[in-house]
């Protein structure tokens, strides 16, 4: 099997049996189909990753490393005609800055100091571990104390039942971890624990979700299972491992479109408990502090709103069209980065158009922003105007990288800016292989 076909089948996989959400997974799902057709793409997480010159580009960072030093990267505004200035200018005040990207007159970084997997390898800054397999794709990579954590999709599967959880250490050695339908796995703050539900579905239960669910906890630096519980009956769908709250509590979604609420899973205590009325878990801040959680998709409002989760209050919700990513929040939680597209279709226009076969094409090419805000108040921080970004990742409390298409030249780059408006290429512009046939 090609590297095309592995990558069409892991997206005509994920794009067909991943459950709709609200909000941006509904979006990215759903634009992929129409991008599919034209360029070669890998998955993971629900998230689009090129695959650009043979390289999959995939980033996590629960660890949150700390990323390059932009010091002498000249601002995104404007080139200057002479390199860096030798002192930063007074910027003034500090307020919401905007800045516009020209890809082609970046200078070059450093490479991505979070994970990402090309030629046989992952790699984290200048951190190269040999990965070899028969794999269609990713849904998870983040690198932990003990290496890197692996949830991949084995090739010639047909659903998303053929997935792989695997620690692999720094020597490249692989630790199965578990096998099977494991759609989301969370790494707690300090990367020393892992948590995931496998989900088995030859019973049913409510909401035709799973009869059974088998959720685990794992010491990410040797692999042993630490804590494990069973989930039956009504509960047999509660298990898709979305994060770690900070006293350690793994937050859980339920494997059905239709969810009965978000749940806390105590492993120390072996408890399962109600947490909130919201319905899904988009991104948990990697000190576990605050999360942004999407109401149910039957609610009469699906905005999804930032919350609190040591006192469950809402702090403020969303703007319209604004969209939250599973990286969402920096290291330290005190900025999100949100991705903004204007007039992008809704969930339900899409399922709609869906019915109908009305064509929605020309609706999905929106201009796209990144927007940080203060992740507290809301408040703009930055905003780089009209990137079309993929995928948004941070390397440090201050610093994130996001991929970048040009569908007019089929160009694809990484860059990586600053929250002072600063940015680079973290990875060389390369041209994406187009296949009008897929």
């Amino acid at each position: 099997m090609t590297l095309e076909d592995q990558v069409r089948d892991a997206l005509d996989d994920l794009a067909l049996r991943v459950p709709p959400r609200a909000g941006l997974a509904d979006a990215v799902l759903r634009e992929a189909r129409r991008r599919r057709a034209k360029v070669r793409l890998a998955t993971a997480g629900g998230t689009l990753v090129a695959v650009a010159a043979g390289t999959a580009f995939v980033v996590a960072d629960p660890l949150g490393s700390g990323g390059p030093d932009l010091g002498t990267v000249g601002p995104a505004a404007g080139p200057e005609a002479d390199g860096a200035p030798d002192e930063a200018p007074d910027q003034g005040p500090a307020g919401p800055a905007t800045v516009t990207l020209d890809t082609g007159g970046l200078a070059e970084g450093a490479r991505p100091d979070v994970p990402w997997y090309a030629d046989g390898a992952l790699h984290s800054g200048d951190t190269e571990v040999p990965f070899d397999g028969d794999f269609s794709g990713f849904r998870a990579l983040s690198q932990v104390a003990g290496g890197f954590v692996v949830l991949f999709v084995e090739s010639g599967i047909d659903n998303t039942d053929g997935n792989q959880l695997a620690l692999i250490s720094g020597d490249g050695q692989r630790t199965v971890l578990d096998e099977g339908a494991i759609y989301d796995v969370a790494v707690s703050g300090d990367g020393t624990l892992i948590a995931w539900g496998a989900h088995d579905w030859s019973t049913h239960g409510p909401g035709d979700g799973p009869g059974r669910t088998l959720l685990r906890v794992a010491d990410a630096r040797t692999g042993d299972i630490v804590y494990e519980r069973e989930q039956t009956g009504a509960d047999g769908s509660v298990g898709v491992a979305k994060g770690f709250l900070g006293d350690g509590r793994v937050v859980l979604d339920r494997a059905t479109n239709a969810p009965g609420g978000i749940l806390l899973w105590d492993p120390a205590a072996g408890t399962v408990t109600p947490w909130t009325d919201y319905g899904f878990t988009t991104s948990v801040a990697p000190s576990g502090d605050l999360a942004v959680l999407t109401p149910p998709n039957e609610a009469a409002d699906t905005t999804p709103g930032v919350v609190d989760t040591v006192t469950g209050e809402t702090l403020w919700t969303m703007p319209p069209d604004h969209f939250a990513g599973p990286q969402a929040f920096s290291p330290d939680g005190r900025h999100l980065a949100l991705i903004a597209a204007p007039g992008l279709p809704s969930a339900e226009e899409f399922e709609e158009a869906a019915r109908t076969a009305a064509e929605v094409e020309e609706q999905l090419d929106v201009p796209r922003s990144i927007v940080v805000l203060d992740a507290r108040s809301g408040e703009p921080v930055l905003t780089v105007a009209d990137t079309g970004p993929g995928n948004i990742t941070w390397e440090s409390d201050d610093s994130f990288v996001f991929d970048v298409w040009d569908e007019a030249t089929a160009d694809h780059s990484v860059v990586r800016c600053s929250l002072d408006g600063r940015c680079e290429l973290a990875a060389p512009t390369g041209r994406i292989v187009w296949h009008e046939t897929l």
